[in-house]
């Protein structure tokens, strides 16, 4: 098939152009025994044009859609509404281009975009019998609104009705109708994944729909960007698989995991309509709301030969990928370079089900293009806007070949390409063509229809109505702020007191209980990274802090300085007092490059030996020569003596593995890493003790919560790393085993962006009967703009809990808890 080319009209009248197109009121001819064909679309979100295999994708595998495109028909010049999410649904429901339909643009932030006097797509097909469901992203109306999604024609609606909600691949909710389906937890614990939810109930509505026509509109938000809550680099999905063992950036695998995953949405949708034997009654589409992000690794070539990107009015932000599949009715392994655009959809899904559209349309019916035959619908342009409320207003024309874009920020300056020529956008022809010019100039100055909700050239300055705090409202339900006396809270004190600290700085304390007396210890120096930090100790004596000591500087042995870190105190059942560090090479001066010394101490504290550099002998693969012995949390020590020390490694992505002596040290071996790194990026653990010969490690991560993995044999095996229901903004904490057999953990209960409490400005303890089932039950620490981070936490002989934790970087808090209380 050829594109259709539409000659350039001089003069261009002013109506006509406001028009935009010619609309034909013909029925769809069908046999009049044959019931009317049902009508699937999906649209992903940011997916690109050269994203899929069937357009050129080399590196992603997408088997599914490249077998839509085998039994239908690829379009090679498909349009998507608008270069954002919002204008091109809007586009998509409407039958409107960007400068008439309701919602233009992802800013400004409504509550609706779209009134009662709108008509949408499913308004249309509902007043011919169908049945209308949705799933995804609506963005055209919240709960409430006239906008919703189910007050536009749908009879049901599970999803994200707001644009900024699905952000969120692991939400708190979704939108079902104008109710929720609540997923309690699912933020932290991840027990659900979005886009999987969406592909089920998109199954579960045709099954129930199929004995009578039915239009399914599903709006995938795969593979657009999640929040970095969520993901460091805003691509949350549940595992890099297939391409784990790629040689790639994570960032790389990650999208290629979410195409991936979209992909076998798309494919169980079409084995699904297979299945139940109606695929040659149903009109099958797959498409993209806009082009592919500029963030995506650029060996993907997410947009093919296309300039630009998401945003852009050049070909890379609009042009889409469109697969149409009718088996008997689109001709199948063919490629059509006619030109279709998302406004045409409801006129095209109007005359297939024998209904009359509303007036002044910008969009034509181009069944008779899908169906492999001559146009009869006739155009004279396409036309695009973006940035009515931002810096810079920016329009696009396409008018048979020729495409024309003014860009704010050139002060209107209109570019001009040869799209035949030049699908690129790469030889700027305006120069050459004044006339071409000049009449696209003109549709651009009459292509939008003033509108209150965009008044352009007011930079719209607001933020969006749907907030993180909406997402994870467990945060909200927690106990206030206790003091020393109420309740389970028996003391506070400081180690050393703020105004008398011996360094500008300090962090990362560790508490043990010995014969004599609680112990402490911490690094301070000018401030986490410089070499001049040291390890300090302190000891309690008659319940009273003791002057803090210098004990260890990294230069011990060693012909420079070194700056030390992290240590670790851990008094054996019958030995000495062993105090773990970490020392850094100042040529690197990262952790991911550390090695561990061990000092001890006879005197429950109060003399300590030179220390020793541990594991020479011993490596932990590859990339990573230096045993570290705990990296940040106690060790265990077990029935027999040997002593169970909790690690991690960053040097080949966060790493958990156990560093193991039965001689006090001397000696080591280790079990692990234990965790891969693709899926949970989990570094100092603290041990817990269950019964029955059963260990549980909780983690510090970067996927926003606390991760876990459970040994059932002491750990000689481990189990992959999952996470817990507890959030974590990647700091340290600290767990300890209870006499009474309960689980304590002390962490900030909180995500690393956000309203406040956010970071390192809240430290919570909670408690867990079982390791699993986790209750937050008390705040500790809640202050804007301060830290409270790196807890250290043990039971003393006395039966009470005892912590320490970094106050403000200032000094060490010492905190006595009463369990029974708890």
């Amino acid at each position: 098939m050829n594109q259709h080319h539409s000659p350039i009209l001089f003069p261009v009248l002013a109506a006509s152009l406001w028009l935009g197109c010619v609309l034909t009121d013909s029925t769809f001819a069908q046999e009049q025994s044959d019931p009317p064909p049902n009508i699937v679309m999906i649209i992903a979100d940011d997916l690109g044009y050269g994203d899929l295999g069937c357009y050129g994708q080399k590196l992603i595998a997408t088997p599914n859609i490249d077998r839509l495109a085998e039994q239908g028909t690829r379009f090679t010049q498909a349009y998507a509404g608008g270069p954002v999410c919002t204008s091109s649904r809007s586009v998509l429901m409407t039958g409107l281009h960007g400068g008439h339909t309701p919602a233009r643009d992802n800013v400004p932030h409504y509550p609706t975009y779209l009134d009662d006097h709108d008509q949408t797509v499913a308004e249309v097909l509902r007043g011919a019998g169908y049945r209308c469901g949705g799933v995804g992203k609506w963005s055209l109306g919240d709960a409430g609104t006239a906008g919703a999604a189910t007050r536009q024609g749908f009879d049901q609606w599970v999803g994200y009705l707001n644009q900024d909600h699905a952000h969120y691949y692991y939400t708190e909710y979704l939108d079902r109708g104008e109710g929720r389906i609540e997923l309690p937890g699912n933020p932290i614990a991840r027990h659900t994944y979005s886009h999987d939810v969406l592909t089920d109930h998109a199954l579960s509505f045709m099954t129930d729909a199929r004995q009578q026509p039915f239009f399914l509109y599903v709006a995938y938000t795969l593979p657009h960007f999640s929040s970095k809550t969520e993901d460091r680099d805003g691509l949350a999905v549940p595992s890099t698989a297939p391409y784990s063992d790629r040689d790639w950036p994570d960032k790389a695998k990650k999208y290629a995991a979410m195409v991936h995953r979209l992909d076998e949405g798309v494919g169980q949708i079409a084995d699904r309509i297979d299945e139940l034997g109606i695929a040659e009654n149903t009109l099958l589409i797959f498409s993209s709301d806009n082009g592919g992000h500029a963030t995506v690794w650029d060996r993907f070539d997410t947009n093919g030969p296309l300039r630009g990107y998401k945003r852009d009015l050049t070909e890379g932000g609009i042009r889409v990928p469109f697969i149409a599949r009718w088996p008997g009715k689109i001709p199948a392994a063919t490629v059509s370079d006619e030109v279709i655009a998302f406004a045409d959809m409801m006129p095209t899904f109007a005359k297939i089900a024998d209904q009359k559209t509303p007036a002044d349309l910008d969009g034509v019916s181009v069944l008779d293009v899908m169906l492999g035959q001559q146009r009869t619908a006739k155009r004279d342009h396409l036309y695009w806007d973006y940035g009515h409320c931002r810096r810079f207003y920016d329009q696009a024309v396409r008018q048979g070949d020729w495409k024309a874009i003014r860009l704010g920020k050139e002060k209107g300056a209109i570019q001009l390409y040869n799209l035949k020529n030049d699908v690129g956008e790469s030889e700027d022809v305006a120069a050459d063509h004044p006339e071409i010019v000049a009449a696209l100039a003109r549709i651009m100055d009459n292509a939008t229809t003033p509108h209150p909700r965009y008044p352009v050239g007011q930079r719209y300055q607001g933020g969006p109505i749907w907030r993180a705090e909406n997402q994870h409202a467990s945060l909200v339900d927690l106990p206030s702020v206790s003091r020393p006396g109420q309740g389970a809270h028996l003391q506070s004190e400081f180690v050393f007191h703020p105004d008398n600290r011996p360094t500008p700085q300090c962090h990362s304390s560790t508490l043990v209980e010995t014969p004599s007396g609680l112990v402490a210890a911490w690094f301070g120096g000018t401030n986490e990274p410089a070499l001049d930090n040291v390890i300090w100790v302190a000891r309690q004596v008659d319940g009273r802090w003791q002057e803090p000591l210098q004990v260890a500087d990294g230069s011990e042995g060693e012909s420079e300085e070194h700056r030390v870190g992290n240590p670790v105190l851990f008094q054996t059942n019958e030995g000495p007092l062993l105090l773990f560090y970490k020392v850094v090479d100042p040529k690197v001066g990262r952790a991911s490059h550390w090695w561990g010394m061990l000092m001890t101490s006879d005197d429950h504290g109060a003399t300590w030996s030179k220390p020793r550099r541990i594991g020479i002998d011993e490596k932990l693969g590859p990339g990573n020569p230096n045993l570290i012995g705990p990296v940040k949390n106690k060790p265990v020590q077990l029935a027999d003596g040997t002593i169970v020390c909790p690690s991690s490694t960053e040097h080949d992505g966060w790493r958990v593995h156990f560093e193991i002596s039965r001689d006090l040290g001397k000696t080591w071996t280790v079990i692990g890493p234990i965790n891969d790194a693709a899926n949970f990026n989990a570094i100092q653990p603290s041990l817990l003790v269950h019964p029955e010969n059963q260990l549980q490690v909780l983690c510090r991560s970067k996927e926003g919560v606390i991760a876990q993995s459970w040994s059932q044999d002491g750990g000689k095996t481990w189990a992959p790393i999952t996470a817990t229901t507890l959030p974590n903004p990647n700091s340290g904490t600290d767990a300890v085993t209870l006499a009474d057999g309960r689980q304590l953990l002390v962490y900030n209960h909180t995500i690393k962006r956000g309203p406040f409490p956010a970071a390192r400005t809240m430290l919570n303890v909670a408690l867990s009967d079982d390791g699993k089932k986790w209750e937050p039950v008390l705040t500790l620490e809640r202050e804007r703009g301060s830290e409270f981070s790196y807890p250290a936490v043990i039971q003393t002989s006395d039966g009470n809990i005892h912590l320490t934790y970094t106050w403000k970087r200032q000094s060490i808090r010492h905190v006595v808890l009463d369990p029974e209380r708890l």
